[in-house]
């Protein structure tokens, strides 16, 4: 049975890595495996990056400024069919397809004349939306996307709104074919996807599962600090920082959270871009925090499984989440989490293994990390049954188990 996953990056980022983590357990069990993606750094055996990346480039300028968004990229798409010919997979199983680097009615054509098996995990709700990865509070893709009132967001559109075209166009590219499972990592995303044109497929959850055992687990949390350069009796919050120009990361959160925290404590952001820099900086042009610690994004998983296990709290203020990978790695390095609950998050952690506050509500994250800091034996007992929680319902093989099963069963639908 040859597999070939398609992705816009390859282990870069939360749902490239599950990409990636799926790909080298089915190697390291014989399976044939194949991933082809569109954008980002060099991949390993049995990949293969199809875009260039002014190819990326105009297909952004091209989206933002004309309103459609997985129109474009028609030479690149072409050499990602190429590669699927000379591959010829059993099973293909689509990941996130926004970010600039396909055209959908290329692929969705070769797919649907060919009826290939296929296995589709939402990673956000951008399949069924006209355009949007989170609709927040707007249910519009229901019954017909238009006047979107979120046309700023990722992947935006700066003057035309396209949605209610892309909204019927990817209905009828998507829902094409009987052979298709869509999976979720959240319960919140299943029923989502269950009361979208996706309703007619078999809709699934399969939470994310990360390794455990062999990269995200406990180090010596004074081995790192030292490592680092940090104090051992330092407060120290942790945040990913990618993807922070996009409002729903909630940047100015953790931004504020470090304003507010002030000297009691250094807040360090990995996956920083200088992009972001703009964000450190009041309207006065003055920092607004000193105590803010950037780290440039890294594929290095040991080093950020010493991040996660060097932090008192990872802090995630994204106002709209499905099934944050960051939240596992952090909870299987025995680091508790503190969140805005929403989405799948509130699946991941509960007043056992961290922190839920209001969606939004800054003072309250600030405050709920403030006195947990204080306080080494709840962290230390929050960071214990986080690990266990980890290793009972994270663990890769889980995942893996669940997905095998799951190409086998689409590969014998009649």
């Amino acid at each position: 049975m040859r597999i070939l996953q398609i992705n816009s990056h390859y282990n870069q980022g939360g749902a490239a890595r599950i990409v990636a983590c799926i790909h080298r357990q089915l190697s390291a069990r014989g399976q044939e495996s194949h991933v082809a993606y569109g954008r980002g750094q060099k991949g390993e055996e049995g990949t293969y990056r199809f875009n260039t990346v002014p190819e990326v480039l105009l297909s952004a300028a091209c989206s933002r400024f004309l309103g459609k968004n997985g129109w474009y990229n028609r030479a690149a798409t072409r050499r990602l069919l190429s590669f699927m010919e000379r591959v010829e997979p059993d099973v293909i199983h689509l990941h996130a397809l926004h970010g600039y680097y396909l055209n959908f009615p290329m692929l969705f054509d070769y797919i649907n004349s060919r009826e290939i098996p296929c296995v589709w995990t939402f990673h956000d709700c951008h399949a069924f939306t006209g355009n949007c990865g989170y609709f927040f509070d707007c249910e519009k893709w229901k019954t017909g996307c238009g006047s979107c009132p979120y046309l700023k967001n990722y992947p935006a559109s700066q003057w035309f709104d396209r949605t209610g075209v892309m909204w019927r166009q990817k209905r009828e590219l998507f829902t094409q074919g009987t052979k298709k499972v869509i999976v979720t990592p959240s319960l919140w995303l299943t029923e989502q996807a269950k009361q979208s044109c996706f309703g007619k497929y078999p809709c699934i959850t399969i939470h994310n599962g990360i390794d455990t055992k062999q990269v995200f687990y406990p180090r010596d949390r004074r081995a790192c600090r030292e490592k680092y350069g940090f104090g051992r009796e330092e407060k120290l919050i942790l945040g990913i920082a990618v993807g922070y120009r996009d409002e729903r990361k909630g940047a100015k959160y953790i931004i504020q959270l470090a304003k507010n925290l002030g000297s009691g404590a250094k807040v360090i952001l990995i996956g920083w871009n200088r992009e972001n820099d703009c964000l450190l900086v009041g309207s006065d042009g003055k920092k607004i925090a000193d105590n803010i610690v950037t780290i440039p994004n890294t594929s290095d998983a040991d080093m950020l499984a010493e991040y996660y296990s060097m932090a008192d709290v990872f802090a995630l203020p994204s106002l709209a989440e499905n099934y944050a990978t960051v939240t596992l790695e952090s909870m299987a390095c025995g680091t508790p989490v503190a969140a805005f609950q929403t989405g799948g998050i509130v699946e991941q952690v509960d007043e056992e293994t961290g922190w839920l506050v209001e969606r939004g509500n800054a003072t309250a994250l600030k405050e709920t990390i403030r006195l947990a800091c204080q306080d080494k034996a709840l962290l230390r007992e929050k960071g214990m049954r986080s690990r266990k929680k980890a290793e009972e319902c994270f663990s890769q093989e889980k995942m893996l188990r669940a997905y095998r099963q799951l190409y086998e069963e689409v590969l014998n639908k009649e």
